[in-house]
């Protein structure tokens, strides 16, 4: 599977593209035809955790945007879960009933 998205992202992409690759399965795959598709072209393959984020300065100002309104995540909440239901959330995301699920601690 992670090959053949990484096929389709290699056909996709045009003149001086970028590809980022994120959330693989697997950490190997293969590059084909790699001096006409990134020398020729100039494509940039790129790696992405955590949508390339800093945290320490990108969590704070996201939070700040969110308590002075700017940043409205309420709505992107699918489901709630105390501590105790964690298992359940996961249960829940594996079927499909929770995309952005909360876990509080109170």
């Amino acid at each position: 599977m992670d090959q053949q998205v990484v096929q389709q992202a290699q056909a996709a992409v045009g003149k001086s593209g970028v590809v980022v690759i994120t959330g693989l399965a697997s950490s190997t795959f293969e590059i084909h035809a790699v001096s006409d598709w990134i020398l020729q072209r100039q494509v940039e393959i790129r790696g992405s955790i955590y949508g390339s984020m800093n945290p320490q300065t990108d969590i704070p100002r996201l939070l700040k945007l969110h308590r002075d309104g700017y940043l409205r995540l309420d709505g992107l909440v699918t489901a709630t879960y105390q501590l105790e239901q964690v298992n359940q959330g996961y249960q829940d995301l594996r079927d499909g009933k929770n995309i952005r699920g909360i876990l509080t601690f109170d």
